[in-house]
């Protein structure tokens, strides 16, 4: 989920370490899929069913975007909603002796769900676009300041130690 004020650290995950010149570093082949929704798509799904509870009784949504992207794709997107580029590294966190939960906003693993219950009962569509939101949520990360703010970067040094990749200084 993704949306000013949500207390998910995923997009600025990215972010940290894009603005600052360091490889992002995702467990696996990072072709792995995930679902990125909007609060504003997530609450309007939610208002639908809140408003047609006659619809919405006895069914179970998916309370997801419709579309997904890759974690790769994620990296990329948010490289371009900087205006830069990104080194992505790839790892096996086994291999690498690094707990893929503690070193990895998402999981290592195709997470993906599709909300085809809340557009056929509830008649919902998403409004938003991922690439145009994370160019707004960078546009606050930088206003917050947290651009600049000095950031530690002790787990991906470890495993960019053990990869033997440059640690940047």
């Amino acid at each position: 989920m993704i949306g000013s004020g949500n207390n998910k650290d995923c997009e600025e995950w990215f972010f940290d370490r894009i603005v600052r010149g360091r490889p992002v570093l995702i467990p696996g082949s990072g072709m792995h899929l995930t679902n990125i929704a909007h609060v504003r798509d997530l609450s309007s799904m939610l208002t639908l069913a809140v408003q047609n509870p006659a619809a919405a009784s006895g069914h179970i949504f998916n309370c997801v975007s419709d579309r997904a992207v890759t974690l790769d794709g994620m990296a990329r997107l948010c490289a371009k909603a900087a205006g830069t580029s990104v080194e992505i590294v790839h790892y096996d966190p086994k291999a690498v002796g690094v707990d893929a939960k503690k070193a990895f906003p998402f999981r290592n693993m195709h997470f993906y769900a599709e909300p085809r219950a809340a557009k056929e009962i509830l008649g919902w569509s998403a409004t938003t676009n991922l690439p145009e939101d994370l160019k707004e949520r960078f546009e606050e990360y930088v206003k917050i300041g947290r651009d600049k703010k000095e950031m530690k970067f002790e787990l991906d040094d470890k495993i960019l130690e053990s990869l033997k990749v440059p640690v940047a200084a």
